[in-house]
């Protein structure tokens, strides 16, 4: 059987997304491939890609948001009030059960939310863009496929011991000798300040 091109890594989740100054929901995913990371976003008639080269990337951010609490706070709320009301009508029994499957459903989906963990933020940079993966929107989705590309940038990028690290940060790093062309040798005119 031959190999896979792409891996997936977060299957098709749903965000808001901007087209054309409106706002519309769009679904965004996360593949990986043998050298880099490919986001797949589509909003119903139109998909687009996004490749990142692992050697390519300097931090994959992930930060843990309030949003689950947020959620579960309203969902326990809704919950216990379609209870509640279903209790005060148990006297009339299409009511009792209609109000009471209807907080039973929330409640259902509160649990679902909770079971699912915290929730997180996660953006990709690189030397030109920070980039949104709306794909890793759980901590522990985003912490599971870090771990998973962890080797894999180091192999593109090499790595460096603590050792290295702490002498490079007390020396006040080592400068980068550029290969782009300077400003003068590749005819660009120089920016002028306000």
């Amino acid at each position: 059987m031959a190999d896979r091109e792409y891996t997936r890594l977060t299957r098709a989740r749903r965000y808001t997304g901007r087209s054309f100054g409106l706002i519309s929901a769009a679904t965004s995913s996360l593949w990986l491939g043998k050298d880099h990371l490919l986001v797949i976003e589509s909003n119903g008639y139109s998909e687009g890609y996004k490749r990142f080269y692992f050697k390519d990337l300097q931090a994959l951010i992930i930060r843990k948001t309030q949003i689950w609490i947020i959620r579960a706070l309203i969902l326990a709320a809704v919950a216990v009030i379609f209870i509640l009301i279903a209790v005060a009508t148990r006297d009339t029994p299409p009511a009792l059960y209609i109000l009471g499957g209807v907080g039973v459903l929330f409640a259902l989906a509160l649990l679902y939310d909770v079971l699912a963990g915290p929730t997180a933020s996660c953006s990709l940079r690189t030397a030109v863009q920070t980039e949104q993966l709306p794909s890793l929107n759980r901590l522990r989705r985003a912490r599971k496929v870090l771990n998973r590309l962890r080797p894999l940038i180091a192999a593109a990028q090499g790595s460096m011991t603590a050792e290295e690290v702490s002498l490079r940060v007390h020396a006040g790093g080592t400068p980068v000798q550029s290969t782009a062309p300077s400003a003068e040798t590749a005819g660009i005119p120089p920016r002028s300040v306000s």
